[in-house]
């Protein structure tokens, strides 16, 4: 069960935490990036709209999130003095290169774009996790080759219509078993 950051106390000796997706606009970013990406399908509307002021929104969202992280992990750390801190980060949602496909039609450019805000966002979560003193468990490394467009079965993110009982956008229960899996071998592993 989820816990509260007030259920944390000075006898806590582990806490898990995964943020920063939703702080950054996660699914406004899906649905503009679906809906764009379709009016060009050969280039890179999506990039265009989140950087057409001259500079990168979603970028400038992450780094305004990077506070916010850093003060979430800072009251754990209040809250909780001796418990070790595992900050979970994202899955590799789109692959890094081509188009999208059926299940995440977005346009190879705006795929790119998309695969590298999420690479800025992991990056983002692991230096707040260095300077909070937590540990960053990484998922994207071990949930490559099973991005959106990988046929079901191998693929552990679901896309806009679900083959599995999950969200749209977001981990299956393969993708979630593999988060699990990483989250555990962090939790063992010496700190």
């Amino acid at each position: 069960p989820t816990r509260r950051s007030s259920d944390l106390t000075s006898n806590t000796t582990l806490v898990t935490l995964g943020i920063g997706g939703n702080g950054i606009g996660f699914s406004e970013i899906v649905s503009q990036c679906l809906s764009r990406s379709r009016t060009q399908p050969g280039g890179a509307a999506c990039k265009a709209y989140y950087t057409s002021s001259g500079s990168d929104a979603l970028a400038a969202r992450i780094a305004s999130a990077g506070p916010k992280v850093g003060a979430v992990l800072t009251r754990i750390r209040q809250r909780a003095p001796r418990a070790r801190v595992l900050l979970v980060g994202y899955p590799t949602i789109l692959a890094p290169g081509g188009a999208g496909c059926p299940e995440a039609p977005f346009s190879a450019g705006d795929t790119a774009y998309l695969y590298q805000t999420f690479q800025k966002l992991n990056s983002m979560l692991q230096r707040q996790a260095e300077a909070a003193g937590a540990q960053y468990v990484d998922t994207a490394a071990s949930s490559a080759g099973h991005d959106i467009c990988q046929p079901p079965g191998t693929r552990w993110i679901e896309g806009r219509v679900p083959t599995s009982s999950a969200i749209p956008f977001h981990p299956n229960a393969l993708g979630m078993r593999n988060t699990a899996n990483q989250v555990l071998a962090a939790a063992r592993s010496a700190p």
